[in-house]
């Protein structure tokens, strides 16, 4: 289920946001796997944090825990908070342990890395257009960096960070993009967004009214935080307020969530 967040723009952010969090101690192994009243209060801490929790599993050498997240954290958030507090919780249970400085965190999605792919880049393709011009000037202006690998973490002081993100950002009013060399402009403000917020663009497929645009996020961004740069560099580029108040934003990976049970 996509839910929607209030922005501090006008309008709401639709977003479907996933991670998964491992962690392995410094030395020696995890006490046992604590109680589900253990996991209840621990739970309810992290949602204060926008933190939801779906599923853990727990093992003496690693603990893996899968979280749905607000889009107004970043990963290099949700990797702090969830060490922190899980520490915490362990050391007021009487089993405290030092956890390793190194984490993962990997975002997760319905669909996997190569399904985005596909999606994007049959979009065109697939597209009702009347003008067959039209869907082959769509098509060359779109973009796929087919040597860049997203299996490839991000690696900071603190850990591994697989953080890929698809935005849409849709047209105001549903206005057709290839109008008045409007393309062109989004293309370049997509670049441009890229550039400036430190994401890796996979791709980029432009539509009649609306942009699909796949990354490898800076994990000490937010999903939030993207999708507005993406919403103010597209219009910066245009000159005008060509993007309207519809804004998506999810995650994805090499890996789904079919497999993942509530972890109650």
């Amino acid at each position: 289920m996509k839910e929607v967040y209030s922005t501090g723009m006008a309008f709401p952010l639709i977003h479907h946001l996933f991670h998964s969090w491992s962690g392995w101690p410094a030395g020696g192994v995890f006490p046992p796997k604590p109680s589900d009243v253990f996991f209840e209060a621990l739970a309810a801490a992290w949602k204060t944090d926008g933190l939801e929790l779906q599923s853990s599993a727990w093992t003496p050498t690693q603990i893996q825990l899968t979280l749905k997240t607000a889009p107004g954290g970043a990963p290099v958030f949700l990797a702090a908070r969830v060490k922190g507090r899980l520490q915490h919780a362990l050391q007021r249970a009487g089993t405290p342990c030092r956890f390793s400085r190194k984490i993962a965190v990997r975002s997760l999605g319905d669909n996997r890395s190569p399904e985005v792919g596909t999606y994007l880049r049959r979009q065109a393709v697939r597209a009702e257009l009347v003008d067959e011009r039209y869907r082959a000037t769509l098509q060359a202006a779109g973009f796929e960096d087919a040597a860049m690998d997203l299996a490839v973490p991000v690696k900071t002081g603190s850990g591994r960070y697989w953080f890929n993100l698809h935005l849409v950002a849709v047209t105001a009013g549903r206005f057709r993009i290839g109008k008045e060399d409007f393309l062109d402009k989004v293309r370049t403000g997509v670049f441009a967004w890229a550039e400036e917020t430190g994401c890796r663009l996979k791709a980029f497929a432009p539509m009649p009214d609306h942009v699909h645009v796949a990354v490898q996020g800076d994990p000490e961004r937010s999903p939030l935080e993207l999708a507005e740069a993406l919403w103010g560099s597209l219009n910066c580029a245009a000159g005008c307020g060509l993007m309207g108040e519809n804004l998506y934003a999810g995650t994805f990976s090499e890996y789904g969530l079919g497999a993942i049970k509530k972890w109650t």
